[in-house]
């Protein structure tokens, strides 16, 4: 038992010591390292944070689906995409038997910016 506790003591050392030396390389990388000590020894359990690296996500933005989706359950039929931009999706259709025009914004919810 004695000798699981000193090589456990040591490899804590050791990573502590590695975590200490090089704080540069740990930080341009954006990674995280959490040392866990549990009943089958140590465990070194390494985490990327949530970066896209390169790429560039848009989770919480308004897609042509998502403003498709809402245009028609706002009562408009044959909604259709008539353009889209940076800012803003415009959908087209037809309402009480004229035509229906309705622009979401590009951001989370896909609010609504003009109904015509």
């Amino acid at each position: 038992m004695f000798k699981n506790l000193a090589k456990t003591l040591c490899v804590v050392a050791a990573l502590g010591a590695a975590g200490v030396a090089a704080p540069t390389a740990a930080s341009a990388g954006d990674f995280r390292a959490t040392i866990s000590i549990g009943s089958g020894g140590v465990e070194l359990v390494g985490h990327r944070g949530h970066r896209a690296h390169g790429r560039h996500i848009r989770r919480a933005t308004c897609t042509p689906g998502k403003a498709l989706r809402k245009a028609r359950h706002f009562g408009i039929h044959r909604a259709h995409i008539r353009s889209v931009n940076r800012h803003s999706i415009t959908v087209a259709g037809r309402k009480h038997r004229s035509h229906a025009l309705v622009r979401f914004a590009r951001v989370r919810g896909c609010p609504v910016i003009a109904y015509r």
